[in-house]
């Protein structure tokens, strides 16, 4: 099959010339006009003929410096021409009328280049009627039939330029359309790539901050038994190491959270040799870990356990890891619960403590720890509360829609 070709009218319209093309090419058709014009078919004396015709041809050459007067100087002379015809000579054909008349619908809005266009029509049939007048002449069927093929002429390249103004509109607005796509293309990139980048930045700071506080909270511990117990410091240093090699796998995960492959079945799986995302089968972990900082976490669930997808098991752990970190910095106390609830359209965890609620700034709204639990939460549409228990403790709790993660 053959190549598409555009028709000839778009082809033309997308031609882009230079401006010194354009004068170039109406200057040779003002002198192909005024060449071929015959100074014998007119009546009038020679000079004046001649200065008839250059009107009626010359002006064309700067239809684009000023198109209305060249048009009305053009189709003035043409008039002239039309109507000082002579006795059985051929009548004079406006071609530089047409020409000029073709540059009005580039340059004018519609209503205006049809009035434009009206003029010169009525105008070349003014010159006919007088042609018709004058003594001799072809008879009215004849000069009726050139009338209307000049009429015809005029209209046909006036038609010819509105043409090339709607291909050129159109052109136009598909590229804008185009422009708008790619703006729009590139906004969605910058915020994805913002989100990706508060996403690795939530990551970081839940990471960094659980591990960060047990590590000193162990340090402390060696530190303080160092002398007296020297083989509860041992243990304390070997959690030290475990917990911080814990985190640089989790800290490799990110990588593997961000090239994650979200299955038909809503279950994240990351690439080969990379640390699995964790999620809340990684709860007994997270809490062996909480217990080797001093801090004793009664874990609790409720519910047929079920699969639920990446995204949320990832949020849930995560809130779950940031409460458990918020209580062993500003708590006070030794001891939490955790209770993990799986219904049939949700998933609901709840941290509690009764250490000392607004400690450290434990308070909704303060810090960044907080503010990151309800970003995670709801970005999945769900509930999330954060606050003191009266008299003392605090909760943290959640709840995560699953009926649109396909569980």
């Amino acid at each position: 099959m053959d190549a598409y070709s555009p028709p000839l009218v778009t082809r033309l319209a997308r031609l882009r010339l230079r401006p010194w093309q354009w004068a170039t090419v109406d200057g040779a058709v003002a002198v192909l006009t005024a060449v071929g014009g015959k100074v014998p078919y007119l009546r009038y004396p020679g000079w004046l003929a001649v200065v008839i015709l250059l009107l009626a041809s010359l002006p064309v050459a700067v239809r684009r410096l000023w198109p209305r007067t060249a048009l009305a100087v053009v189709v003035v002379g043409s008039t002239l021409a039309i109507a000082g015809t002579a006795k059985n000579a051929p009548v004079y054909i406006p071609l530089a009328a047409c020409y000029a008349a073709s540059l009005i619908p580039l340059r004018f809005p519609r209503r205006e280049a049809l009035r434009l266009l009206l003029a010169t029509v009525l105008a070349v049939g003014a010159g006919f009627a007088a042609y018709a007048a004058g003594p001799g002449n072809a008879s009215g069927g004849d000069i009726g039939r050139l009338a209307t093929e000049c009429g015809v002429y005029v209209v046909a390249a006036w038609l010819a330029g509105y043409a090339f103004q709607q291909q050129r509109a159109y052109t136009a607005k598909a590229q804008e359309q185009a422009a708008q796509e790619v703006r729009e293309q590139l906004a969605e990139a910058r915020r994805i790539g913002s989100e990706e980048r508060l996403q690795i930045a939530r990551e970081l700071h839940d990471v960094v901050a659980h591990t960060v506080s047990l590590i000193a909270v162990q340090a402390g511990v060696a530190n303080y038994v160092v002398k007296s117990n020297p083989d509860e410091a041992a243990r304390a240093l070997a959690s030290i190491e475990t917990t911080s090699r814990g985190a640089l796998r989790e800290m490799r995960a990110l990588l593997a959270m961000l090239r994650a492959d979200e299955g038909g079945d809503g279950i994240v799986r990351s690439e080969p040799g990379l640390v699995p995302v964790p999620g809340l089968a990684d709860l007994g972990e997270l809490v062996a870990r909480a217990a080797e900082a001093g801090l004793r976490v009664e874990l609790e669930l409720h519910g047929e356990q079920a699969e639920v997808s990446g995204g949320i098991d990832l949020a849930a752990y995560r809130v779950i890891q940031e409460a458990i970190t918020n209580v062993v910095k500003h708590a006070a106390t030794d001891a939490c619960r955790v209770t993990v609830g799986y219904e049939e359209e949700a998933l609901t965890v709840e941290v509690t403590d009764d250490g000392q609620a607004g400690a450290g700034g434990r308070i909704s709204g303060l810090g960044h720890g907080i503010v990151g639990m309800r970003e995670r939460i709801t970005m999945y549409g769900g509930d999330f509360h954060a606050g003191p228990l009266p008299g003392r403790g605090f909760r943290v709790s959640a709840r995560l829609p699953l009926t649109e993660a396909g569980s």
